[in-house]
């Protein structure tokens, strides 16, 4: 992804761990880690957790850091409980 060459090396090697072939559009335009949103911890961003929501039907953070991913195993309990809160909030949207 030589296009996503001003992303940390350690952001887009967990998104293509993550999610494979979808890491291009997942990432999309981002020219830097900020263009991904808020950072929860261990290369979580929000636009990936946006990406859980709208392409792989999670509902809650549980969805997101343990059935979708198992990421929740590097965040601390602050961090899981951030994404708790984004979650509860995109899906009230």
């Amino acid at each position: 992804l030589t296009r996503c060459a001003a992303l940390p090396a350690g952001l887009v090697e967990g998104i293509v761990r993550r999610h494979g072939t979808d890491s291009i559009d997942l990432i999309g335009e981002a020219h830097n880690a900020n263009d991904l949103g808020m950072h929860f911890g261990a290369g979580l961003t929000a636009r990936e957790v946006d990406h859980f929501i709208d392409r792989e039907w999670a509902r809650t953070a549980e969805d997101v850091l343990w059935r979708r991913s198992k990421i929740g195993l590097h965040l601390s309990d602050a961090e899981r409980a951030a994404v708790e809160d984004y979650v509860n909030r995109r899906i009230a949207r």
